[in-house]
């Protein structure tokens, strides 16, 4: 009893790209507002720790961390929105579609 959806309509395809928009601009203004408060805090926070290496390594480790944390969610975030694109695209019928598979039908 299992019942065969219909493939997507053209609508339900541009809803989904719009949508990836969205998400693709929300983890790239996360990536924006990480890499600001690393400038903050080296400048900030650095000049006022130089009196010895340990200080300045101590002020900046945890900024560091945050940074590469924000590029690895933005390199997922990137590789997710590439993925759901390559999925829509995927599922878009082709203007050809129904004369390559009387081709293939005849071979």
């Amino acid at each position: 009893m299992a019942t065969e959806k219909s493939p997507p309509s053209r609508n339900d395809i541009e809803n989904r790209i719009e949508q990836v928009g969205t998400y693709s601009r929300a983890v790239r203004i996360g990536f924006l507002i990480i890499l600001g408060a690393f400038v903050l805090t080296v400048v900030g926070v650095l000049p006022a720790n130089l009196e010895s290496a340990a200080a300045a390594i101590e002020a900046i480790q945890l900024p560091l961390i945050f940074v590469g944390l924000g590029l690895i969610l933005y390199g997922i975030g990137m590789h997710l929105h590439l993925m759901h694109l390559n999925l829509v695209r995927q599922l878009q019928p082709e203007p050809g579609d129904g004369a390559h598979s009387s081709d293939s039908a005849a071979d």
